[in-house]
């Protein structure tokens, strides 16, 4: 996956106002790793199924 789509992921998070620590611990990656993979890309199509899950779950 691109480093584009996982920046908009995490932008969401952000603006719904999660926590990392509990974000982190649904997805298993730190925060710095995730922000790492921001900036070089690609990003791990698990990481990003794992993030979109934990929105997904947010907005019920």
């Amino acid at each position: 996956m691109e480093a584009t789509e996982l920046i908009q992921v995490m932008d969401q998070i952000e603006k719904k106002g999660l926590e990392w620590k509990a974000v982190e611990e649904k997805v298993k990656v730190s925060e710095a790793l995730l922000r790492l993979y921001a900036k070089s890309g690609p990003v791990p199509v698990t990481i990003m199924k794992a993030l979109k899950k934990v929105l997904e779950e947010a907005a019920n």
